[in-house]
């Protein structure tokens, strides 16, 4: 009766489990393996709490630093060089009236060099009417409820006022902290460029004076752009016409669907680029850089498995006696196998699932942990004057949390896959042979 009943049992039945976590529990001095169980739950559970902590401050921090990037820069770029007047207007009321285009406009972009208090630095002069650049509220709008982005000085009202756009021009914090100016100051910009005079080329100069000063939290962005109105930047660079039509979306980070709709609107033959296209060195920084730590810490996952490949040959090796009368009572070789790879799924399992929540835990109270150690070092790791944080980023990832769980529970079965296949192929007769 009872060769028939574990005979003909179905695959992971009540008795396999009961087994299971008989043996699971069984103490050293019975053969089992609960102290080398507890390391590996142990590993398994450092092992995924850490790579959910790990990702999601990693993801928090790409949040942060795309939402300062794209907050404050444009996130396609039409290329209109070579096309009339009425076909630029075209292009722009067309992508303008695509569904999750928040604003479209001009843009002229060219280099040069401004020169104040003996400093010479080279900058990116972007050119834009005052309405476009009054709608990119992270540098035109004026810091409120404890923002740490927009115009920080200086006022944008005398931003495109007078003859071709006037004189006033925005710079970034860091750009006037190098030129050691203030809004009201002059600077000497020169064009690469000039023109032809009997004596050669002459560069092109003028003086403009700082409208205001902005940052938008990216020390490279503050450091390079400058903010110039569209008309005085194209006289300044002699130019008949601007370069792009530039336009900003509701959700820049999942920008392909728009990209299709851009390119069906504005046609072929005309170049169109993404802000990730601009940003391409950054952009592939942040997803190496991802890739890379899922991979690291993926490793150690592993690496805490193998404590189960130990503990479970343990266990075949001290239960040899148990798996013999099983298979004489007519557990098949399937059972015995399922037997031990659940002891595993067991462990990594419990392990995963707990390393999950503690990552949970820790990523929803990082705050209170980053003021612990504040207050045990005296020393504050995110400085906002330097990053703009004032506390540590993160955002959980459900997709990254489900990796983690899975890869737990991966790692665990594979680790116990040998030992549960040695138990399987084990022979009775052999097994029993010296009891």
């Amino acid at each position: 009766m009872a060769e028939a009943k574990l005979g003909g049992a179905r695959p992971f039945s009540p008795f396999e489990f009961v087994i299971a976590m008989r043996y699971l529990r069984a103490r050293r001095k019975e053969g089992g393996i609960a102290l080398i169980a507890i390391i590996s739950f142990l590993g398994i559970m450092l092992g995924v709490a850490a790579l959910i902590i790990v990702l999601s401050i990693m993801n928090g921090f790409r949040y942060e630093l795309l939402s300062q990037l794209l907050g404050a820069q444009s996130h396609v770029y039409v290329d209109v060089r070579g096309l009339t007047e009425p076909e630029v207007e075209l292009i722009e009321r067309e992508v303008s009236n695509i569904p999750g285009v928040l604003n479209v406009g001009p843009r002229y972009e060219g280099q040069a060099l401004f020169t104040a208090n003996g400093q010479t630095v080279g900058a990116q002069v972007v050119g834009i009417t005052p309405r476009d650049l009054s709608n990119i509220s992270r540098i035109s709008a004026v810091p409120t409820n404890g923002e740490r982005y927009g115009l920080i000085d200086g006022t944008f009202e005398t931003f495109g006022v007078g003859n071709n756009g006037g004189d006033a021009i925005l710079i970034g914090r860091a750009l006037a902290t190098r030129l050691a100016v203030v809004p009201g100051d002059q600077i000497t910009v020169l064009a690469p460029t000039g023109s032809s005079s009997p004596f050669g080329t002459v560069p092109r100069r003028k003086a403009y004076t700082v409208g205001g000063i902005f940052t938008v939290g990216v020390h490279q962005f503050d450091q390079v752009v400058t903010f110039m109105p569209l008309d005085q930047a194209l006289l300044f660079f002699a130019q008949d016409a601007p370069l792009t039509i530039e336009a900003r979306v509701e959700n820049p980070v999942e920008i392909d669907p728009m990209m299709t709709q851009i390119r069906d609107a504005v046609g072929s033959g005309i170049y169109i680029s993404d802000w990730r296209d601009q940003s391409q060195a950054f952009y592939q920084a942040l997803q190496v850089e991802r890739f890379a730590m899922r991979l690291i810490l993926s490793v150690v996952i592993l690496i805490a498995a193998l404590n189960i490949i130990t503990g479970l040959i343990m266990l075949v090796k001290n239960k040899g006696r148990d798996i013999a009368i099983l298979r004489t009572m007519g557990a098949t070789r399937g059972s015995v196998m399922r037997i031990f790879l659940l002891i595993g799924l067991m462990i990594g399992a419990v392990g995963a699932l707990s390393g999950a929540l503690f990552g949970f835990l820790f990523v929803l109270n990082i705050e209170h942990i980053q003021n612990l150690i504040e207050s045990l070092t005296n020393v504050d790791p995110f400085n906002p004057e330097v990053y703009f944080l004032t506390r540590l980023p993160a955002r959980i990832d459900p997709g990254e949390v489900s990796f983690a769980i899975l890869f737990g529970l991966l790692s665990a079965f594979l680790a116990a896959l040998p030992p549960a296949w040695r138990a399987a192929r084990l022979d009775p007769v052999e097994a029993l042979r010296y009891e």
